[in-house]
């Protein structure tokens, strides 16, 4: 379970969506980078949203930009957010991982069929027996993840401020954000502005998001089958042997190594399906 809460709590950080759980038994292989690796991983993903500059006129309008995104995140409102759709999206998944026929099904070699044919009463007792915390374990783990979780969502609070600044200094001219403006200073509109992001976490939205899944899982349709005829059309990975002696050489001066190691150096092209696994591991 442990590093199934680590992997769903790098997942929250970096894609801002539902955590993915699992049973203890599931393994999770996504490990959260440390160090100098984390330092490298965020400007890797830094670099994959290429920015233009802000034009002389955009950067004159930035200062009613950043009125109107302070009006609409004021200081602390971001954390707050985040962790309140963290609870309401996490208490019932793991309310759920912590029923007592959960809890059975994890720690005991019989049959499901057994655990079925319990009544809720028995159910209770033995995972009682198995786990006395059983029952407040969920708490706990929700308190923790989402006091954790609401710091690190604190810390993003002023670049997510300074980018929605520049974003609405590039997509909307002086004359709109002087109408966005007068709109928020109207009682609806203050309401809207302090509201119109937290309707993203709110239940409503959360619930049709999840009941669309299976039409969204549907939709991918054969995708294994269809990625393999696309990488059919390419060509074929070259392993050493499938390489001539001028490309040997050629690696062999790009790389620095001597011609005669390079059969050590160079790794054989995996087959397709055991690439998948590794994708589906991911």
């Amino acid at each position: 379970m442990r590093k199934v809460l680590k992997t769903a709590s790098f997942s929250l950080a970096l894609a801002m969506t539902t955590p993915a759980w699992a049973q203890d038994e599931v393994e999770a292989t996504t490990e959260i980078p440390a160090g100098d690796e984390m330092a490298d991983f965020a400007d890797i993903m830094g670099g994959i949203f290429q920015t233009e500059p802000l034009t002389a006129e955009q950067e004159a309008r930035l200062p009613q930009a950043e009125a109107l995104v302070g009006t609409m995140m004021p200081e602390g409102f971001y954390g707050t957010m985040m962790s309140d759709m963290m609870d309401k999206m996490m208490r019932p998944m793991m309310s759920m991982f912590t029923q007592p026929k959960f809890v059975l099904a994890g720690r005991l070699e019989i049959d499901e069929e057994r655990i079925d044919a319990l009544d809720e009463e028995r159910r209770a007792e033995l995972a009682g027996l198995l786990d006395p915390g059983y029952a407040e374990r969920a708490d706990a783990i929700i308190t923790v993840m989402t006091d954790k979780m609401g710091g690190a969502f604190s810390v993003m609070e002023k670049p997510m401020r300074e980018g929605l600044s520049k974003a609405y200094a590039v997509r909307f001219d002086e004359n709109q954000l002087a109408d966005i403006a007068a709109f928020f200073a109207t009682p609806t509109g203050e309401i809207y502005a302090r509201e119109q992001m937290a309707l993203f976490a709110d239940p409503q939205v959360m619930q049709s998001s999840m009941q669309a899944l299976p039409a969204i899982m549907g939709s991918f349709g054969d995708m294994e089958t269809a990625m393999t005829e696309a990488m059919a059309k390419l060509p074929a990975e070259r392993s050493y042997a499938d390489l001539s002696e001028a490309q040997r050489a050629r690696m062999a001066e790009l790389l620095g190594v001597d011609a005669a190691a390079l059969e050590d150096v160079v790794k054989p092209p995996k087959p397709m399906d055991e690439t998948d696994g590794e994708l589906k591991e991911m």
